[in-house]
């Protein structure tokens, strides 16, 4: 188990600074280190807990490689570092629809169209995007894992 922490955790952690999407003409690819350093994401004392958890789930990654590195106990920083996204993305679901009204977007949030955009978006998406996801992924069942062997 403590492998696929290693490797889970490198991975996400990794794709700090790796491309995530790559517009075809909308200038330099989209990172998260390149919002955080272009100024979109703010880390700051005032930021939104959501930038806190996204980014931290970055962190709790590559703290859960080091301490399985080390032998150490792993599972609860795998398993922080896994629900960061799910964290994150269930917060926006939950919000689309105050988030349309604030922008006086008159169309309704339809997540049946989600298929369909992620069929547009494809094309765009690159490595980090699935480091991310896919270490994410690993690290919240290895975390799991760990926590259901101990019952």
């Amino acid at each position: 188990m403590r492998a696929i922490i290693l490797l889970a955790g490198v991975a996400m952690a990794a794709s700090w600074g790796l491309t995530w999407f790559e517009p075809p003409f909308a200038g330099s690819d989209i990172s998260p280190m390149s919002l955080v350093s272009d100024g979109v994401i703010a880390l700051s004392a005032d930021a939104a807990w959501q930038t806190w958890v996204f980014v931290g789930g970055f962190a709790a990654a590559g703290l859960a490689a080091l301490s399985a590195i080390l032998g150490r106990g792993s599972a609860i920083l795998a398993l922080a570092a896994g629900l960061s996204p799910l964290v994150v993305l269930g917060d926006a679901i939950l919000r689309a629809d105050a988030t349309r009204r604030d922008l006086g977007l008159p169309v309704p949030v339809d997540f049946g169209d989600l298929a369909q955009s992620w069929d547009v978006l494809q094309d765009f998406v690159r490595m980090g995007l699935y480091a991310y996801a896919g270490g994410a992924a690993l690290l919240l069942l290895a975390g799991l894992s760990v926590f259901a062997s101990r019952r």
